[in-house]
């Protein structure tokens, strides 16, 4: 692997860390109720994983978030 691969490899990693720690950080504020429907909704891999990220804070288990997100909105 060249130098360069390596190098923006790591700048792609780099960014979609960044994106799920502003997900994380816009989320933080939100009520339960309120992530839960965001989670129900989403579609973007960085979103998704910022919000299980905070609903994981918050006591929630993986399995928990999984079926959540997959079950039909109410």
């Amino acid at each position: 692997m060249s130098f360069w691969h390596k190098l923006f490899e790591n700048e792609q990693k780099n960014g979609h860390k960044n994106q799920v720690a502003c997900v994380e950080n816009d989320c933080s504020c939100k009520s339960n109720e309120q992530l839960l429907e965001a989670l129900a909704k989403a579609t973007d891999e960085d979103v998704i994983i910022g919000i299980k990220k905070v609903l994981a804070s918050r006591g929630y288990s993986r399995k928990e978030l999984n079926e959540l997100q997959h079950a039909p909105l109410q």
